[in-house]
């Protein structure tokens, strides 16, 4: 048996590094649309294809890792993360691309969903919570390792190529992934709508659909609403989110180890209204850090919902709650706020204040 650092690192490195492959399209966009001859939300399309995927993927992969084991169903998911993103190295065109991305955001959140169930059933050690927080700050890690990448890289085939191969260490680890004793082919995704479960896969959805239009947008439309507003070196001022993005989310998870998931949850969602209040009206740069660090009321999201869900079905209850946020949060969700009638920041600012309440009560039900 592979030691319990070795399993823990198999775990947290694949879901690194499909986040790195899941970002590896912003960095493009633009070059895209020249090679395609075509607009900029032309090409967004693709992003929205990989989040709708994403929503279907980790259904269907939750499901199947309930019934013929995490281990490998998490197997199946690295071939769907891959494949297409080398495939992307030789783009002909744009309806490839869109469907490429359809299978890469499948694959993505069905890898990250079943990584939150196999975490949540960790029995050598107590910090569940810290080791959620820390893969989901791993997203924000893969942003930082796209956007080195195009630094130094700037044919946009080349850009698809570099994480595909890099991902491709995950075979490498997916043997020290530590395997559920546990398979339930006779389990029914229907349980998860019993009367004594049903409280948790609604409220675990708006849960999930709050967070999402909560960080999706900000991180996607922060960028361009700080170059809107002409502030210099706005990269610096996102790099540095994304660190203390980082570093929060797992302060975040190892609160909820010590105090107690609704607690940390709570205390975070409810900052993250003030913090969202700042950005919207007051200083937006002070606002921008704030809000970064106190997204982090989602950071060990995924494996608080499969710990609240029976084993038998945990992986079916997981994803289906993350199913309607990561359709409507991920797919929609930066159009959403693009087409509300005030200036970006307005725009942006409202959502993230609505969001974050709506979080913030869904979270203190939320048991």
């Amino acid at each position: 048996m592979a030691s319990k650092p070795l399993q823990t690192v198999s775990v947290l490195i694949p879901f690194l590094l499909s986040a790195y492959v899941m970002y590896s399209i912003t960095f493009v966009i633009d070059p895209l649309s020249h090679y395609f001859n075509t607009g900029i939300p032309e090409i967004i399309l693709a992003v929205t294809l990989s989040w709708i995927g994403g929503a279907i993927g980790g259904l269907i992969f939750g499901r199947l890792s309930d019934v013929i084991g995490r281990k490998k169903a998490l197997l199946f998911s690295f071939f769907l993360i891959c494949i297409p993103e080398i495939i992307n190295f030789k783009l002909v065109n744009i309806y490839e691309l869109y469907g490429l991305w359809f299978l890469i955001g499948f694959g993505v959140n069905g890898e990250n969903g079943i990584s939150y169930a196999i975490i949540a059933e960790l029995r050598f050690t107590n910090l569940r919570g810290f080791l959620g927080g820390l893969m989901q700050g791993f997203y924000a890690l893969g942003a930082l390792l796209g956007a080195i990448t195009s630094l130094f890289i700037t044919n946009f085939r080349l850009i698809f190529l570099v994480p595909g191969l890099i991902f491709a260490l995950s075979f490498l680890l997916w043997p020290f992934v530590p395997e559920e004793k546990s398979r339930f082919p006779g389990s029914k995704i229907s349980e998860i709508f019993r009367k004594d479960i049903i409280k948790i896969t609604i409220i675990g959805s708006i849960v999930s659909l709050a967070s999402f239009l909560f960080i999706i947008p900000a991180f996607s439309l922060m960028p361009t609403t700080l170059q809107l507003l002409h502030f210099k070196n706005y990269d610096v001022i996102i790099a540095i989110g994304d660190i203390l993005a980082t570093f929060s989310y797992a302060l975040s998870g190892y609160i909820s180890d010590v105090k107690g998931r609704r607690f940390a949850a709570l205390v975070f969602s409810s900052i993250a209204v003030i913090a969202s209040f700042i950005f919207t009206f007051s200083f937006i740069i002070v606002g921008v850090f704030l809000v970064y660090f106190f997204s982090a009321f989602f950071a060990f999201f995924g494996v608080w919902l499969s710990e609240l869900y029976p084993q038998r079905i945990r992986g079916a209850g997981t994803n289906f709650a993350l199913l309607i946020g990561r359709l409507i949060g991920g797919g929609f969700g930066t159009l959403f706020v693009t087409l509300l009638p005030f200036s970006l920041r307005d725009s942006l600012g409202i959502v993230l204040i609505a969001m974050a309440i709506l979080a913030s009560l869904g979270i203190y039900f939320l048991n």
